[in-house]
């Protein structure tokens, strides 16, 4: 008779096959099921109350994930895919939740008529495969200088968001944004951050503008220092203005009184001939991210010259893009060459804080939204959005690659996909048929969100994809009809729909893979956060 070996430490706990699939697949569920009514332009909004009782109330995917307080294995995972897409586009996270669990709920019922996940995983991976080569035959390709189908792509992006009404007009001023940091690099997404979003009270969102410049939350050295400089000549350095201290200890001997004056002069002479080269050089504005002391700060008012310091890396990035002045270390290279130019260098105080702006740059390569609006919660909610849609707008711009919304793609996917299973045999033909069922969640999501009958939408929607040219039918859940979404300018970016199917497979092939769960005494079983 064998002896059991003993291999894990007492208090260990062990969940196997079935029920470790059914742990993983309820948590990721749960979280599908927080967001799912976000989708679409007729999507609800959650309400999010954290533990000091701060309520933020939205309907981006992306901000509800991120808010969730998720103990669970399995969930963050299915977060972390969602936060990839956000990085990688700037929307799609609610759409790729419901697709990952769209995956996972229908591979668990072929699980249950006794297929084993091998065949369920190669299936999902030869449907992934030809899903992604479909969509980049489907794409119409575009041109980055094509502003009404890069317009369209900002509406769409915020056709679900609280800022719809203005819509139009954040469109065109996102396009205006994203044209000014723009290169021919075709990497625009990784500059996004060079559009700078500040909020600030106002009557409307309206009232929003996009400045030829930026802001910098920053108030001058001193009070007394210029409130506006005109024609500003900017030096941007790295460098304390400030009586360099020795890094050693120093005792200095007077025996004379005279002595003490000329320690003072010597100390003195260092920041004169600072302030010497910056008056040479005609320098009115200095921008450091490193210290300026009271007492040069008092020689600079006395000159006339402006100062901000203690800047942050993100902020000296954006002032040196916007007014084309290099950093520079060591204040006595500075050259003329290396001075940056604003029209206009302004001290204003928005809403509580104190800033600085920098407009009339000659060619800015990093700019600032002005957000104007009455409640906190409504800017906040805007920035978000806003962020969002510059982010689609860049996508778009690298890729020129882009596919009809509300849904066209997914049915279309879907058609395609039942097509390619029947040229398999065996059981990974099942597995194909569960991933076009997967896809078709997405519009089926659509279509309930709005309010509208599922079977008798679906059934249409599948009906009107009968040729090639029928590729971009969809849903309109604006207008609640079905028609070519292409034509209505309905137009999302081919990426976006390319990392939900890469990113939603690979999470439901990782988890079917899960055939046991060890978990260690004191831990808590992953599917139960």
């Amino acid at each position: 008779m064998s002896v059991p070996i003993i291999i894990l430490k007492e208090g260990t706990e062990e969940t196997k096959e079935k029920e470790a699939r059914m742990q993983n697949i309820n948590a990721i569920m749960a979280i599908t099921q927080t967001v799912k009514s976000t989708l679409g332009p007729k999507g609800m909004n959650k309400m999010l109350v954290d533990s000091v009782g701060d309520v933020t109330i939205t309907n981006d995917g992306a901000e509800i994930l991120k808010l969730l307080d998720i103990d669970n294995v399995a969930a963050n995972m299915m977060v972390n895919i969602a936060k990839s897409i956000d990085d990688d586009i700037g929307d799609g996270t609610t759409t790729a939740v419901i697709f990952s669990a769209a995956l996972l709920e229908n591979a668990l019922e072929l699980i249950e008529q006794s297929i084993h996940p091998k065949p369920i995983t190669h299936g999902y991976k030869l449907a992934a495969d030809r899903a992604l080569k479909l969509v980049n035959e489907m794409a119409t390709k575009i041109s980055p200088d094509d502003d009404k189908i890069l317009i369209n792509a900002a509406r769409t992006a915020m056709n679900a968001k609280d800022i719809v009404g203005v819509k139009d007009y954040f469109a065109e001023l996102t396009l205006k944004a994203i044209r000014h940091i723009s290169g021919d690099d075709g990497n625009t997404f990784s500059k996004v951050g060079n559009v700078r979003i500040v909020k600030t009270p106002g009557k409307s969102l309206k009232d929003s503008k996009l400045i030829n410049g930026v802001y910098i939350e920053k108030e001058k050295v001193n009070s007394a220092m210029p409130e506006v400089i005109k024609n500003a000549k900017i030096a941007v350095i790295r460098r304390k203005l400030d009586v360099v201290k020795t890094e050693f200890d120093a005792q200095i001997r007077i025996t004379n009184p005279a002595d003490i004056q000329k320690f003072l002069d010597q100390e003195e002479k260092i920041l004169i001939d600072y302030l010497k080269i910056f008056k040479e050089l005609g320098v009115n504005m200095i921008v450091n991210n490193k210290d300026i002391s009271d007492k040069f700060g008092a020689y600079l008012v006395k000159e006339g010259i402006a100062a901000i310091k203690n800047l942050g890396d993100s902020d000296i990035k954006a002032v040196t893009k916007a007014i084309g002045a290099k950093r520079v270390d060591d204040i006595h290279s500075l050259t003329e060459e290396d001075l940056g130019f604003a029209e206009k260098v302004k001290f204003e105080k928005l809403g509580k804080d104190e800033y600085t702006l920098f407009t009339g740059c000659k060619n800015p390569k990093s700019v600032s939204i002005v957000l104007k609006g009455g409640l906190e919660k409504i800017l906040s909610s805007a920035e978000i959005t806003l962020h969002d849609v510059l982010s689609i707008v860049a996508k778009v711009m690298d890729t020129e690659a882009v596919v009809a919304g509300g849904g066209a793609i997914y049915i279309e996917l879907a058609k395609k996909l039942r097509e390619f299973a029947n040229e398999i045999s065996g059981k990974e033909q099942l597995a194909v048929n569960a991933f076009a069922i997967a896809l078709e969640e997405i519009p089926k999501t659509l279509i309930k969100n709005a309010g509208l009958d599922e079977i008798e939408n679906m059934t249409e929607l599948r009906a009107a994809h009968k040729t090639e040219s029928d590729k971009w039918i969809g849903i309109d859940t604006i207008t609640n009809k079905i028609g070519d979404n292409f034509e209505k300018g309905i137009i999302e970016p081919a990426a976006l729909i390319k990392h939900v199917i890469k990113a939603g497979s690979e999470l439901a092939n990782l988890i079917l893979r899960v055939d046991r769960i060890i978990s260690a005494k004191g831990s808590r079983p992953p599917g139960l956060g």
